[in-house]
């Protein structure tokens, strides 16, 4: 409940779409970095529409809001054969979209159990479980490529993945992004016997550019691993203060405290910050 808030939809002006995740950073909070397939990308992102929260209100249903959508991103890195994309949206979420902003898990170590969160064939948000390890594989883009995506492969205990699925999250057991949605879609039919394959975050931190990885975007300093996800809408940071003030007037080294400022009502009976924007507590 809290971790499918990062997950949006987003269509093109060509009709097309795919699905998304806002990416937390180590550097700046709320940067809106979108992570999602190099495959879905088209170069039109400053026309594309993001959906946030089109999901059902209920368990069982096929219809949600669609009115808490963006506008337009900026290119930031994409590698082919990692299949990887990330773009940064025009401006952060409104916090009354109550957004979350994904923790990922770079070091490659083995998900333990998965989950994926998705707009399967631009349906309302949908979930399917992975209850066991996932397993490393290799595969080709293309005959004759000159080099593989390097994937993890789960197969569903609960629920499936369809087209427009691409680009959604692979989320391991501490609730960390560890890769995007490649390749495996399924029907009803085979929704436990066919893989999915989501390619590696951890192919897609290093690269030869800032263009074609992760880590300048996510982690500038590259000295994390592991990061969490942020919540703007939790817990406020606050800044206590302690002062001690003496509010009669300035000091003229005679009668050590001019009071003519206060004789004059100068000195004034209410805090400046609520004005300012400031919340003034207590």
């Amino acid at each position: 409940q809290v971790e499918k808030r990062a997950v949006a939809m987003f269509l093109r002006p060509d009709g097309g779409g795919s699905t998304g995740h806002l990416m937390n950073n180590t550097q700046t909070p709320r940067i809106p970095y979108f992570y999602m397939a190099s495959h879905c990308y088209v170069p039109t992102e400053s026309q594309w529409v993001f959906y946030f929260n089109y999901e059902s209100p209920t368990c069982v249903g096929d219809t949600g809001q669609t009115t808490q959508t963006m506008t337009g991103a900026t290119f930031k890195s994409a590698y082919y054969y990692d299949d990887l994309c990330l773009v940064q949206l025009n401006s952060s979420p409104p916090l009354s979209y109550n957004p979350y902003y994904a923790g990922w898990d770079r070091s490659g170590a083995t998900p333990t159990s998965s989950v994926a969160m998705l707009h399967p064939s631009y349906d309302v948000k949908k979930i399917s479980f992975d209850n066991n390890a996932a397993t490393s594989y290799a595969v080709l883009p293309d005959i004759g490529a000159p080099e593989t995506v390097k994937c993890w492969k789960v197969f569903w205990d609960s629920g499936l993945v369809e087209a427009v699925g691409s680009g959604s999250a692979l989320w391991d057991q501490n609730h960390r992004v560890v890769g995007h949605m490649y390749e495996g879609g399924q029907t009803c039919a085979t929704a436990t016997t066919q893989y999915s394959g989501f390619a590696k975050l951890s192919e897609e931190w290093d690269g030869t550019t800032p263009g074609t990885r992760l880590r300048d975007w996510l982690d500038p300093a590259n000295a994390s691993t592991t990061l969490n996800g942020y919540d703007p809408n939790g817990a406020v940071p606050t800044l206590h203060v302690r002062v001690r003030l003496l509010l009669e007037g300035p000091f003229d080294g005679s009668s050590l405290m001019n009071g003519t400022l206060r004789a004059n009502g100068l000195i004034p009976l209410t805090e400046p910050y609520t004005s300012l924007g400031y919340a003034h507590v207590g």
